[in-house]
């Protein structure tokens, strides 16, 4: 049974720079008729296909594993690490990212310039020019640089305020530029205050924790931000973000703010985005086919013994991608039984598998009354 084609729905399904076309008959003809010619026979080995078409490119990247961010200085990870962090579902990625953009509203330079002020984490030692400590009287003295203090615009108060928030065994002095550091406890060594400066130091002062440094950028003749470091929930929540554009490159985090569906496309544009930078092309149903298996059951599960693999209802399937004693014998304990539906098992134990002509039963009906 073949199913109705329908342009407008096949059409979300378009890479982002397709959609909202206004193409002519013949053109559209064109594409309905490439459509149907695009379609996968029955019993069509897709999953190898798949494998096959995304591994053979792969083997051509490049191990070069960072890249400039357009003209910005936030390196990020590319080629083969970031392909093998994407596939395996790596819980952290090695350069966490962001790329924010702005309302029509706040498309202007200086406001991006004041929201780079809002998203980027300034801590205490930041803000330093010198620092002394007193062996005799336990203390530490700090001298800030007031230029810095401007450019963030952060006053003396803030800086006392969010101290003594974040570390509560901090007791703080200001006069003018100057911070003086002592402990709350009436009795404490030298050992003590180093540790109270430790702390003090990695105070947070402003902006969103784990952004480290955010870069300006024009892109299209509009601002953007991209930053060093993740805080997707905080970002969408400031008035100044274009949400429907905003993201990060950390899977988990899209899975936990956007859901599941965002998740999904998140993993085809990531893909889609290292192989090109590379200069390889891969058809869309294959990184669609990986995405869809990655986030099938609702979660992120990556291409490891952990993960799809382990994740199989054969026991067969699973024991032949490592670890194969403990699913035989973990299965054997549980007294699991294997249908052999797939194409691993069946290869396994010798039967025709279910590909091609071997996902087919014929069944010859005889003529008793024929010689």
């Amino acid at each position: 049974m073949t199913e109705e084609f329908s342009w407008k729905e096949r059409a979300k399904e378009l890479p982002e720079k397709y959609q909202g076309l206004d193409l002519d008959s013949e053109t559209q003809e064109k594409l309905e008729e490439r459509y149907e010619q695009m379609q996968y026979e029955p019993g069509e080995a897709i999953g190898i296909v798949a494998a096959q078409s995304l591994s053979e490119p792969a083997t051509q990247l490049t191990m070069e594993t960072y890249h400039q961010a357009g003209g910005a200085q936030v390196d990020l990870t590319a080629g083969l690490p970031r392909l093998i962090e994407i596939v395996d579902a790596r819980r952290e990625p090695d350069t966490p990212s962001m790329e924010v953009y702005l309302t029509d509203e706040y498309d202007s330079e200086e406001d991006a310039k004041n929201l780079a002020r809002k998203l980027r984490e300034i801590k205490f030692e930041n803000l330093v020019k010198q620092d002394t400590i007193d062996i005799m009287q336990l203390e530490v003295e700090y001298v800030l640089n007031e230029d810095l203090l401007g450019d963030y615009n952060v006053d003396m108060s803030d800086v006392k305020t969010r101290v003594q928030d974040e570390v509560r065994k901090a007791k703080i002095s200001i006069d003018g530029n100057k911070v003086t550091l002592t402990s709350s406890e009436d009795d404490y060594d030298l050992r003590d205050l180093k540790d109270l400066k430790n702390d003090t130091e990695e105070a947070r002062i402003k902006g969103l924790k784990g952004i480290e440094q955010v870069v300006i950028n024009e892109k299209d003749g509009e601002w953007m931000l991209q930053t060093a470091g993740t805080a997707l929930r905080k970002t969408l929540k400031m008035e100044e973000i274009d949400s429907t554009r905003t993201t990060s490159n950390h899977l988990f985090e899209i899975k936990r703010v956007l859901g599941v569906e965002a998740l999904r496309r998140k993993i085809i544009d990531e893909t889609n985005s290292t192989l090109e930078k590379q200069g390889i092309g891969i058809d869309d149903r294959h990184v669609m086919l990986l995405a869809d298996m990655m986030t099938k059951d609702g979660e992120l599960n990556g291409t490891t013994r952990y993960g799809i693999v382990g994740n199989k209802e054969s026991m067969i399937a699973r024991s032949v991608f490592e670890e194969t004693k403990k699913h035989l014998r973990e299965g054997t304990l549980r007294g699991e039984e294997d249908p052999l539906d797939g194409v691993v098992e069946n290869i396994v134990t010798g039967q025709p598998v279910p590909v091609g002509t071997g996902a087919v039963d014929l069944k010859p009906k005889f003529n008793p009354d024929s010689e």
